[in-house]
């Protein structure tokens, strides 16, 4: 889908308030209340370090926050601009069964085929609509309609394409169309019903994901808080301090967390809405908050 001047601005907006939230309101906003955890530009500092392969090491607090800013907000902008895409799809599979529905009370009420597919599209509406009238305007025009129905609904979600080959199909089945249309709008009653179910049990997993990356986050904290104190006790014995590097292990907890949200969400997306996309509202928050955790822990420790 052809995406507009104005959805473009707005995600490029949203993109750059990650860097600017990190590295100008927080540092402000602390600043005002008394506090100098962040310090924006001045306080970031990472580095690389060659350990098999190369891993960056967060050694303040404004690394993590501005890291995590960056990251969530550009994933943010990215589902902006393919959230119409998402919404199209899942108005779609909604209307799909109405439009069965319609197109079944047209047809045996004696209207042609092909008029009873403008007319049942425009009672339903778009986004159908437009997929309806183009499909209908192919068979007027002599198309095959098997050739029709896959030029027009080629991109459309499995669901709506496995409830709407009734189409062509009706179109070469002679006067067997209302027995045709009757069996499609059974079978998508019933996949619509399905679909209901497996979101209703499914819906939970949201929750269970942000609790299985908190409960991550909190026993990787844990351990580099027990780590720290493991150091400082061991300061003054024969054992150096530099052989705990306590940033080191922090930046690897932290980029597993962030890999753990992303993974989590992709599959939590993919099973509850069927689509990939969502995977970037959700996996952008958890990585925020993540951020936001591991960098008041890397001013104190």
């Amino acid at each position: 889908m052809r995406r507009g001047p104005r959805a473009l601005a707005l995600s490029v907006a949203i993109a750059l308030l990650g860097p600017i939230l990190s590295l100008i309101v927080l540092p402000t906003i602390t600043r005002l209340m008394g506090f100098n955890i962040f310090r924006g530009v001045e306080g970031l500092y990472i580095k690389v370090r060659f350990y098999y392969i190369p891993i960056p090491v967060l050694l303040s607090s404004d690394s993590y926050t501005t890291v995590g800013c960056i990251i969530s907000f550009t994933m943010l902008s990215i589902y902006l601009l393919f959230k119409e895409d998402v919404e199209t799809r899942k108005m779609l599979r909604r209307q799909t069964q109405d439009f069965i529905a319609v197109l079944s009370s047209y047809v045996r009420a004696g209207v042609p085929m092909s008029k009873a597919v403008e007319l049942s599209s425009n009672a339903i509406g778009k986004p159908l609509q437009d997929y309806a009238i183009r499909f209908a305007k192919l068979i007027q025009l002599g198309f095959d309609p098997f050739k029709a129905f896959e030029t027009v609904f080629g991109n459309a979600p499995r669901e709506v394409k496995a409830v709407l080959s009734c189409l062509p199909v009706g179109f070469v089945s002679g006067g067997r169309v209302a027995e045709v249309l009757s069996i499609a709008e059974r079978f998508s009653f019933q996949l619509s019903r399905l679909d209901d179910l497996r979101k209703t049990r499914l819906e939970g997993y949201k929750s269970l994901l942000y609790l299985t990356i908190f409960a991550y986050v909190m026993g990787s904290i844990i351990t580099v808080v027990l780590l720290s104190y493991i150091a400082k006790a061991a300061f003054a014995t024969p054992f150096a301090r530099a052989s705990i590097d306590i940033y080191y292990i922090l930046s690897l907890y932290y980029i597993s967390a962030i890999f753990i949200a992303i993974i989590s969400s992709i599959a939590i997306s993919r099973m509850v809405y069927g689509e990939t996309i969502p995977f970037l509202k959700y996996s952008a928050i958890a990585i925020l908050v993540t951020s936001l955790i591991f960098s008041l822990v890397c001013t104190f420790i």
